[in-house]
């Protein structure tokens, strides 16, 4: 009975393949194409755990492999796309347990090697060197080669296209999982092999590197995974593009087998600075169209590429390589924190939360990387005084991004020089090309990096140039940073010259509304006249006081003196700037610009002498001190003896009894005073208007001149 069913079951597979035979000559001559669909039928049913069903799956593709190498015509294709594949899985079975199988893969790889030369010397006829080569090899290590491996991948492998080898290498990952049926050692050699095959050439890269991925956690043999990695190696040697733009693509949140493979890719320098490269680019988001990372949303790739630096940086082996890069990595990494920032805000504002940075957020994981990179580049100073008093927290919010971007910036100037030019001459392309997304964090590094004394003179006009645009620039927050900028340049004594011809732009900023924004301005214009000469800086001061003017008493809308009272050592800083440089600004005036200046003085007593009742003891000081001396630049003797024994009365009475003529004017800077938002400034006003109301003045005491009142 068993060899009536053992007959038939081989009269059953005579007759199938037969019926091969019948599909594929069913031109009469052999379609390669119609082969090919058979054989991808058959190959995976050669990784069954069944064993009879690879035994049929072997047979039948030995069979074909026999019937196709007896034929000297067949119907051409341009490439017979399962070649690669077809060796890789018989030779995998070439191992196996089972005698019928390894057999019939031993016997199909035979009659496969004999139609691979038909098929290519049919190729390459008009190639007479490789044609040669064929013919040699048909008539020589026929009769040693299947017992072995590295003869068989070798022997084939020279004869493989780029698609071809892949297909082979794909086969050697899948066979050396854990969960294979075949044998781990045979494709770990069939792995090493194929990746010593001279001239290698290999296409869809990107496919072994997720087969990589998705099968390096179910590789246990030491051996196999060090083979496995080192076909990672060399891939991302080679094909570094292809490689990062998938291996982002395939774990975005950088899990622990992307840590691996990334670990791995930057063991070498050769393969380091490449690797690194490409990531920069990624933060640039300058991914190319054709990977996969490309179709998803606008920040993935960056975000993705910050995950894996971290990872990279992490690693002592390539410190020499992120030094040699940094430039390029601190810029690219601080524009993607802007980036971060800036959408997270977006999102926030929409869903109405709040501005705080969560422990695993994007933007205070990309942070984490600056700090990486910082101490792997070896600045460890740098990122501790970022650590001190929660600087890095600075960078996470939208509201203080810039200052943190300043405050890292400063901590940077330390470069070497090639560093600084090299990031300065980048800043310098990126202001022109006017790139929103990089526009703010590229003016908060190129003002710090002002301080360098060793900026070229070269660069002296383009750097004005660039300021006076930065000054006009209609966000608050980059005419900020200018004139944090024009404070950096004139810490330099030979710059200040230069930059006498931005003090228009400057004064501008005078009557911003931002507080802060005038601040800075007043400081700036501070450092400029302190550098000046004598005549210089007596027409300056001119033009700076009448700017001046208008702060002593600010109660504009966004204006100090609507902020509460509890924040006054805040609140008052603007208004005390503004009344110290004018007092200052009275030593400096000189020969001629005195009758112009005298005019600012006249203009400044009355918001003087009712300011001097603030209840903040700074505003009202300084308020003293520069009646004081305005009275003396007035040379008014008797005002100045009042002002010092702090008799606010008799001086109002002074000044209102020498220049009646002014009584309009007079009379319409108090009536100001009576919107103050404090109440002894408001009541100062009302008694000045009662005490001695401007329409009535009295008659000089008898004895006294006119300026004794």
């Amino acid at each position: 009975m068993e060899e009536v069913e053992a007959a038939l079951y081989t009269k059953t597979l005579k007759t199938m393949d037969e019926m091969l035979k019948a599909l594929v000559c069913e031109d009469q001559e052999p379609n390669l194409l119609v082969l090919q669909i058979i054989l991808k039928v058959l190959l995976p049913w050669t990784t069954s755990r069944e064993v009879h069903e690879r035994l049929r799956a072997v047979g039948r593709i030995r069979w074909l492999m026999e019937f196709m190498g007896s034929q000297c015509k067949f119907q051409e294709v341009e490439e017979f796309r399962v070649l690669g594949q077809l060796v890789g899985c018989l030779t995998l079975c070439c191992v196996e347990q089972e005698q019928e199988i390894w057999q019939s893969a031993v016997e199909g790889l035979h009659h496969l090697f004999s139609f691979m030369q038909l098929l290519k010397s049919k190729m390459l006829v008009n190639h007479s060197a490789e044609y040669r080569q064929i013919l040699k090899d048909s008539q020589t290590e026929r009769a040693f080669w299947v017992t072995n491996i590295s003869n068989i991948t070798s022997l084939f492998g020279k004869y493989f296209n780029p698609s071809e080898s892949m297909d082979f290498l794909l086969v050697a990952i899948d066979g050396v999982r854990d969960s294979s049926v075949h044998d781990a050692v045979t494709a770990r050699n069939m792995l090493h092999m194929i990746l010593e095959v001279p001239g290698l050439g290999l296409v869809r890269v990107s496919e072994a590197v997720r087969s990589i991925h998705n099968h390096l956690d179910s590789i246990s043999e030491p051996l196999a995974r060090q083979e496995l990695l080192r076909a990672l190696l060399l891939l991302g040697s080679q094909f570094s593009e292809e490689v990062v733009g998938t291996l982002l693509g395939c774990s975005l949140s950088c899990d622990s087998v992307a840590a691996e493979m990334w670990k791995i890719l930057t063991s070498q320098p050769k393969s380091t600075e490449k690797i690194l490269r490409e990531l920069v680019s990624r933060l640039q988001g300058q991914a190319p169209r054709r990977h996969q990372l490309s179709q998803r949303p606008a920040g993935v790739a960056s975000l993705a590429a910050t995950r894996a630096l971290y990872v990279i940086l992490q690693e002592q082996a390539c410190r020499q390589e992120v030094k040699e890069l940094f430039p390029q990595l601190y810029v690219a990494l601080l524009f993607h924190i802007t980036h971060t920032v800036q959408h997270t805000a977006s999102q926030e504002r929409e869903h109405n939360q709040e501005d705080t940075a969560a422990p695993l957020s994007p933007v205070r994981f990309a942070v984490k990387a600056m700090e990486a990179l910082l101490l792997c580049a070896g600045y460890k100073e740098q990122a501790t005084f970022m650590m001190k008093h929660g600087r890095w927290d600075l960078l996470m919010s939208s509201d203080t991004h810039h200052k943190g971007v300043c405050l890292l910036a400063r901590a940077m100037v330390s470069l070497n020089v090639e560093e600084r030019n090299w990031i300065f001459h980048h800043l310098m392309a990126i202001l022109n090309d006017r790139d929103d997304r990089r526009y703010v964090p590229a003016v908060a590094l190129f003002i710090q990096l002002l301080k360098c004394p060793d900026l070229g003179s070269e660069l002296e006009d383009a750097i004005m140039e660039e300021m006076s645009r930065l000054l006009s620039d209609p966000k608050t927050v980059v005419r900020w940073l200018a004139l944090k900028g024009l404070l950096n340049l004139a810490l330099r004594q030979e710059k200040v010259g230069k930059l006498q011809h931005l003090l228009p732009d400057v004064l501008e900023r005078l009557q911003e509304v931002d507080r802060d924004l005038i601040r800075k301005a007043i400081a700036v214009l501070k450092h400029l006249l302190a550098s000046m000469d004598r005549q210089s800086a007596s027409h300056v001061a001119v033009q700076v006081a009448a700017q001046l003017l208008p702060l002593f008493h600010d109660v504009r809308p966004g204006s100090s003196q609507e902020i509460p009272s509890n924040c006054g050592h805040v609140t008052s800083k603007l208004q005390v700037l503004s009344i110290t440089l004018f007092k200052d600004l009275l030593e400096l005036v000189r020969g001629p610009n005195r009758r112009q200046m005298k005019e600012h003085v006249l203009q400044s007593l009355v918001p003087l002498l009712l300011l001097v009742h603030d209840e903040r003891p700074n505003v009202s000081q300084v308020c003293w001190d520069t009646l004081s001396s305005a009275a003396q630049f007035l040379r008014w003797h008797q005002l100045s003896g009042l002002i010092q024994h702090k008799e606010t009365w008799r001086s109002c009475d002074c000044l209102v009894i020498h220049y009646k003529e002014r009584a309009d004017d007079f009379l319409g800077q108090t009536m100001a005073f009576l919107q103050n938002p404090q109440t002894p400034v408001r009541e100062a006003a009302i008694r000045f208007l009662e005490h001695r109301p401007l329409h009535w003045i009295p008659q000089p005491i008898q004895g006294e001149s006119r300026r004794k009142c």
